[in-house]
């Protein structure tokens, strides 16, 4: 039956198709089922005003695809539109591509869920906050509002939230999530060394020697339904079970699972190695691997990365290389057909992020290793390398990503380091305020205009008008670029007179980043990712705490 409009994004799957939101009581349906089970009568019960919007919708959601948004963000987005459109249904809210049609239907849906969690606390307030922010940003794009006039600053619960704070952990309990964490690397080594192209096809169960967590050894046989099933009370049960257990060359049930459990084991040492996002890590295709030698340790791998329309790279260990390519060769053997490193979610899902660690899990906690998520084992080996080596340059390189974001994102307060920290901290040389490059001497510029004070190390805004400010050719710095312009145009609204206008650094903001737009392709690109970032409201770590005061006054 054909669908009365061509609402379907630029993205696979039947999440993708937004005409089910034409029709009143659509988005409470699953996606999956509602045009199997859609008649010529659903049809007929369009609401016509809802067009336009839906529309605009749609084409907000196909250029942030074109400007290089990744799927998980677009399908997070749309699920929340749909929750809302949900909610228009059940209240009878009027929702067209009107103005004042939206802002009624927003503020109407904000107070809604400012009670579920401030009042009646039925939920958590970052899960308001995380529907309701992502809102805030379609129909703030939809309606094409300038900065300052966007919804999240008007939102009762964007402004009622606040995020809580990282809290330092004791040296004993930081010792023992250490200690978890490597041991259940060791577990998963012993797994994938185990399960071979060749054992998976030999006969079962497969017998494998792991690790204790005191150091001692044992033998776990995998797997756990055939060992059941070897161990039934019914001799019928069991002799089946037996034939199962021949060498073979045909992939049953119980070789699947083995399969999964490697992947899912090398999945776990491939985030303890390279120090990447499990988003990340999904996202990765199995070809064009280059390899660079990088000291005496270890290997750049560059390959290609979709999102940023360049190549994402990531560093591993120097014996690392060879399991790497055992393991491109095993998922090529089993999954010719599927183009990722680690083919290990539906096709439905391969972009969401997610991943079930059902199978390795269960085998973890049955010998006694602690179960700790690979998102969770990315952030301590990040700790546990800076706090080894001592060098956070070089740790939050390792771990993709600058040592700025490094200290704000994944680095945890240790009690165990602080000590001895402190007693350097005055040796550090100056820097400067916006991450440039700075001789700590303030010096003004030729151009300063009469009104702006002289260059300080105090004032931000001073940098710009700094001999000593020099721009660096990376993508953090423009990130840090974009970041503070949109911190001056959130103040440049606000009815505050200030030493420097915040519209003149604004002008000089704009400069600076229209000469990275023409300067190269490279740094081009490092500015459609920063202003990509800014939409996700995902704010370079110097600015992230003021600009969530400006937002949360």
């Amino acid at each position: 039956m054909p669908k009365p409009v061509n609402l379907i994004i630029n993205r696979e799957g039947s999440w993708a198709d937004f005409s089910r939101w034409l029709v009143r009581g659509g988005a409470a349906t699953d996606a999956r089922w509602f045009y199997r089970d859609a008649t010529d009568e659903t049809w007929q019960n369009i609401v016509d005003e809802r067009l336009p919007f839906i529309e605009v919708v749609k084409r907000h959601f196909d250029l942030e695809i074109i400007r290089g948004a990744s799927e998980s963000t677009i399908h997070s987005y749309a699920s929340d539109m749909n929750v809302f459109i949900k909610w228009v249904d059940e209240n009878n809210v009027c929702l067209s591509l009107n103005e004042e049609s939206i802002e009624e239907a927003f503020f109407r849906y904000d107070e809604y869920n400012y009670l579920r969690a401030w009042g009646r606390k039925e939920i958590k307030p970052i899960s308001a906050y995380r529907v309701v922010f992502r809102l805030a940003q379609v129909l703030s794009d939809v309606l094409n509002r300038p900065p300052h006039a966007q919804f999240k600053y008007f939102s009762k619960v964007i402004k009622a939230y606040k995020s809580p704070r990282k809290t330092s952990i004791s040296y004993a309990g930081e010792k023992q999530h250490l200690g978890d964490s490597q041991m259940l690397g060791y577990f998963c080594v012993d797994i994938a060394n185990a399960l071979t192209i060749e054992a998976i096809y030999g006969p079962l169960p497969i017998t494998i020697s792991v690790l204790k967590p005191r150091g001692s050894t044992q033998t776990i046989q995998i797997p756990l339904g055939l060992v059941n099933l070897l161990n039934h009370t019914e001799k019928q049960t069991s002799n089946r079970a037996k034939s199962l257990c021949e060498p073979t060359k045909i992939i049953n049930k119980f070789r699947t699972s083995i399969i999964r459990i490697r992947l899912l084991a090398d999945f776990v040492i491939f985030v303890y190695q390279t120090g990447m996002n499990v988003s990340q890590v999904l996202q990765i295709e199995r070809k064009a691997f280059s390899y660079k030698l990088q000291g005496n340790s270890d290997w750049l791998v560059t390959n290609y990365k979709g999102r940023k329309r360049g190549t994402v790279k990531f560093t591993i260990y120097k014996k690392y290389r060879e399991r790497f390519k055992s393991l491109i060769k095993f998922v090529d053997h089993f999954y010719p057909d599927t183009p990722y490193l680690f083919p290990l979610t539906y096709k439905s899902s391969i972009h969401k992020g997610t991943v079930n660690y059902q199978y390795l899990k269960r085998l973890a906690e049955r010998n006694g290793v602690s179960w700790i998520p690979p998102r969770t084992s990315r952030n301590t080996r990040a700790n546990f390398l800076d706090r080894m080596i001592g060098d956070p340059d070089l740790s939050s390189e390792m771990s993709q990503h600058v040592k700025e974001t490094f200290g704000k994102n994944y680095d945890r307060p240790s009690q165990h380091r602080a000590m001895s920290a402190l007693t350097h901290f005055w040796n550090k040389k100056p820097f400067s305020l916006i991450n440039s490059g700075c001789d700590g001497q303030p010096k003004p510029t030729v151009d300063k205009p009469s009104d702006i004070i002289s260059p300080n190390c105090i004032n931000e805004s001073g940098c710009l008008w700094c001999k000593s400010h020099r721009d660096i050719e990376s993508e953090d710095y423009v990130w840090s670029l974009v970041s503070f312009r949109h911190l001056k145009l959130i103040e440049a609204a606000q009815p505050i007179k200030r030493e420097i206008p915040a519209d003149v650094v604004v002008d000089r903001l704009h400069d600076k980043l229209e000469a990275f737009k023409s300067h190269s392709e490279q740094s081009y690109q490092w500015l459609e990712e920063a202003l990509i970032r800014i939409e996700e409201g995902n704010y370079h770590p110097t600015w992230e705490n003021i600009i969530k005061f400006w937002e949360s006054p």
